[in-house]
C-alpha cells in the first residue's frame, strides 16, 4: 500500500509542476429550455499559465447533437486575479437531436507546454461534459424546423400569366434561415399538375458562417410550361417553423402562381404572326364554309337538279344501291330496276329506255 501511494505521488509530481491549466465547456446565455433542433451556443474556454508550443483539441463524438465550429479559435492574453493568463476560446453551435438530458463532451486539449525550466512537456487537459436539458419540439405536423429567422424570396424569369406560345418560365425560391444547418431545412415542395409540364433542377444548399452565427440557404428552382394556353393556378405553399426568438410557430409562404399563355386572352399568338398550323386550320374552316354555302344556294335555286345530283353522288359512292341495280338487271326485274334507277338519279334518256321496255312507250 505504501508503494502504491509513493507511485501515485511520483506520477502526480510532474502534473503539479505544470502549473494552472483549466479547460471548460460553457453554454452561452440563451433560453433556459431549448427544444429539439434549436441552436445552442457553446464556448470551450481554456485558461493556462504556461506557454503553449503545440496543441490539439479533441471532442468526444456524440449522437445526441449536430454541431459546427462557428469562429476560428481565439488565442489571447487576459489578466485574471492580477496574473497574466493565456486564454483560448472556441465557439461552437449545437443542435440537439432529441429531447431529454443530453451530454456534450468531454473535450481534451493535448498540449506541449514550456515549463519554468524551458523544458517541453506533453500534457492532456480535460473538460468535463456539458449536460443540457432539451424539451420536445412544439406540436406541428410535417417538417420540424427551428430558426431565429426565416427569409423567403421568389424570383420569376418572366410574367408567368402571359407567356408566349411554347415559352418556359423559370421560378427560383430561396430560403435563408438563421440558426440552422442546411440539412435541417425542409425538402423541396412537390409541384405536379396535369395541365403543367414541370422540370425541377437539383436542390442547392449552402452554409454561411457569419459574425451573427450560422446561416443556411436552400435554392429550389423549377421550369414550367403549360400544356394548353388556358391559365392554371399553383396553390400557395406554407412553410411553418418554430421561431426561437418569439417561441411561437410562424410561417413563411411561397405565393400562388398563375401560369398561362397570353394568346388565351388576346386570341392571337404574342408574336403577331399566324403560324402554319393556325393558317391551315383557318383555310380548312373557310373552305368548309364555302362548300356548305354553295350547296345551300344550289338547293334553293334548283332543288330538282340538285336532288338528282345528290342521288347520283350517293349512287356512285353507295355500293349497296349499285349492287341492288345489278341484281335487278340480271333477274330481268324491270320494275325494280326502274325504281332503283330513279333513286340513283339516272339520266332521263336511260329511264325512258326502261319505260319503253316495260310499257312499250315512255311514261309522261
Amino acid at each position: 500500500m505504501v508503494r502504491l501511494i509513493v507511485l501515485l505521488i511520483c506520477l502526480a509530481a510532474p502534473v503539479l509542476a505544470e502549473g494552472n491549466l483549466k479547460l471548460s465547456i460553457l453554454p452561452e446565455p440563451g433560453h433556459p429550455q431549448p427544444v429539439v433542433g434549436e441552436m445552442i451556443r457553446v464556448t470551450i474556454r481554456a485558461v493556462y499559465d504556461r506557454k503553449i508550443a503545440n496543441e490539439a483539441l479533441e471532442i468526444d463524438p456524440t449522437d445526441a447533437f449536430d454541431w459546427v465550429q462557428t469562429h476560428p479559435d481565439d488565442w489571447h492574453e487576459e489578466r485574471i486575479d492580477g496574473l497574466a493568463k493565456i486564454v483560448m476560446e472556441r465557439k461552437l453551435a449545437l443542435w440537439p437531436k432529441r429531447a431529454g438530458p443530453l451530454q456534450f463532451g468531454p473535450a481534451r486539449h493535448r498540449l506541449t507546454i514550456i515549463d519554468t525550466k524551458s523544458r517541453r512537456q506533453d500534457v492532456v487537459v480535460t473538460a468535463p461534459p456539458l449536460v443540457l436539458a432539451v424539451g420536445e419540439f412544439p406540436a406541428l405536423h410535417g417538417w420540424h424546423l427551428a430558426a431565429g429567422a426565416v427569409e423567403l424570396t421568389d424570383t420569376l424569369s418572366t410574367d408567368p400569366a402571359r407567356l408566349e406560345d411554347g415559352q418556359v418560365v423559370t421560378r427560383q425560391v430561396r430560403l435563408r434561415v438563421r440558426g440552422a444547418l442546411p440539412e435541417h431545412l425542409p425538402p423541396r415542395p412537390v409541384v405536379s399538375e396535369n395541365w403543367l409540364i414541370t422540370f425541377a433542377a437539383p436542390v442547392q444548399r449552402a452554409l454561411l458562417l457569419t459574425a451573427e452565427g450560422p446561416v443556411s440557404e436552400v435554392l429550389w428552382a423549377w421550369q414550367f410550361r403549360p400544356h394548353t394556353g388556358e391559365p392554371g393556378l399553383l396553390e400557395p405553399v406554407s412553410i411553418p417553423y418554430f421561431n426561437t426568438e418569439t417561441r411561437r410557430i410562424e410561417t413563411v409562404e411561397i405565393p400562388a402562381l398563375t401560369i398561362g399563355y397570353a394568346s388565351f386572352y388576346t386570341g392571337q399568338v404574342p408574336t403577331g404572326r399566324v403560324g402554319a398550323r393556325q393558317l391551315a386550320l383557318l383555310a380548312a374552316m373557310a373552305g368548309l364554309g364555302l362548300i356548305v354555302g354553295l350547296g345551300l344556294a344550289a338547293i334553293r335555286l334548283a332543288p330538282e337538279r340538285t336532288g338528282r345530283g345528290w342521288r347520283r353522288l350517293r349512287a356512285r359512292f353507295s355500293p349497296f344501291l349499285r349492287l341492288a341495280i345489278r341484281r335487278a338487271a340480271r333477274r330481268g326485274d324491270l320494275l325494280t330496276l326502274r325504281r332503283l334507277a330513279g333513286e340513283a338519279g339516272w339520266p332521263a334518256e336511260r329511264l325512258a329506255r326502261i319505260d319503253r321496255a316495260i310499257y312499250g312507250r315512255p311514261v309522261s
